[in-house]
């Protein structure tokens, strides 16, 4: 998909850039004005992907501030950053080339914290004399944060009701799109297959916090009894609206939701940016911390989106259970106290998760 998010309303865009979020959807990268930005008014950089930009600019309306879009392949900043897409050389390149220098007497840019897995601040600084300012995990938090007031909630990513029903949307759309193909020899199926699509994908994603604590707990039976509960619901659900609510009936669809939620469960965790995607290798890793390398910079707190670090006087592990293993906080040490390990001996070292970003199979491509 190709166009600007300036040429669809919005209630529309929104619409389409969900129900195919699967696919990148880039606009124009450069640097846009909202509002009457002047010399001293905040530079925000965020990807081209054409929700996001649509979303930042909803954000900060009726502010006045420099808005710097960076290529990212047309993929949203989290995905972009984790695979290689938005990097510390789209982010030096668009303070390089877009004129945004010329246009502001400061040197500060704001950049989204989940884009903390691929740029890097210190080298940012030193290609371009631009100092990088962190900003919140979420963009309705940009208001709020361009006040000043305290950013230590912002940076917590966020998975609500509002981001579940998108996911759900996001699966459920190409799903009933495949699920057409029952109109050539089964016309019948079709509208019972694509009911059961939606109620299976809304009851998963809607269960999801309880998804998230059974997966914490490394409990796959409780995991697996979950997803069996969502199939019957769904089918008991499609049988009650056509009432056909028979044994036959239920055996008959039984076997479609079991294959329905195996679908839509194969990366229920990476479709989040709160649990590590069980595809992934690194899945098992740990952030290993060197305390004594530790110069108490507190990087890694401000980007850790689950609040894994704590600072004090050193870096401390304070909840490593909710370690989602993005790797911001090791890309951003500068004093490379901070890696992943897993039980078997493996590591993976600073200068690899910096330097090798995650293919669609979950590897750190070259690596």
């Amino acid at each position: 998909m190709r166009g600007d998010a300036h040429s669809l309303p919005w209630p529309l865009l929104w619409l389409l850039a969900t129900a195919f979020r699967l696919v990148p959807w880039p606009v124009r990268p450069g640097l846009r004005a909202v509002g009457n930005p002047g010399p001293d008014s905040p530079v925000l950089l965020t990807g081209n992907y054409a929700l996001t930009v649509a979303r930042v600019q909803r954000a900060v309306r009726g502010l006045d501030a420099w808005l710097l879009v960076a290529a990212s392949g047309g993929i949203n900043v989290w995905c972009a950053a984790c695979g290689g897409h938005l990097t510390t050389h789209d982010a030096i390149s668009a303070l390089k080339t877009t004129g945004v220098s010329d246009r502001v007497r400061h040197r500060c840019v704001i950049l989204p914290q989940l884009a903390a897995t691929g740029i890097e601040a210190d080298r940012v600084h030193e290609r371009t004399g631009w100092s990088v300012e962190w900003g919140p995990a979420d963009a309705r938090d940009l208001p709020a944060f361009l006040r000043g007031e305290d950013a230590t909630g912002m940076h917590r990513v966020r998975c609500g009701l509002g981001s579940r029903l998108e996911m759900a949307i996001m699966w459920a759309v190409p799903l009933s799109l495949l699920a057409a193909a029952t109109l050539l020899f089964w016309p019948g199926g079709f509208l019972p297959l694509v009911g059961l699509v939606w109620v299976l994908a809304l009851a998963i994603y809607l269960a999801f916090p309880l998804y998230e604590r059974l997966v914490a707990c490394g409990s796959l039976a409780a995991v697996l009894a979950l997803l069996g509960a969502a199939a019957l619901t769904g089918v008991v659900l499609v049988g009650l609206a056509a009432g056909q609510l028979t044994t036959a009936y239920l055996l008959r669809w039984g076997g479609a939701a079991v294959g329905i939620v195996a679908l839509l469960a194969f990366d229920l965790a990476g479709s989040t940016p709160v649990v590590k995607s069980w595809t992934h290798a690194e899945r098992r890793h740990r952030v290993v911390l060197d305390a004594e390398r530790c110069v108490a910079c507190g990087r890694c707190e401000l980007v850790c989106p689950r609040g894994v670090l704590a600072v004090a006087e050193v870096a401390v592990l304070a909840q490593p259970d909710r370690c989602e293993r993005c790797g911001a906080c090791i890309v951003q040490c500068p004093a490379d106290a901070l890696w992943f390990a897993s039980d078997d001996g493996t590591t993976v070292a600073p200068e690899a998760v910096r330097r090798y970003k995650l293919n669609l199979l979950g590897r750190r491509a070259g690596s």
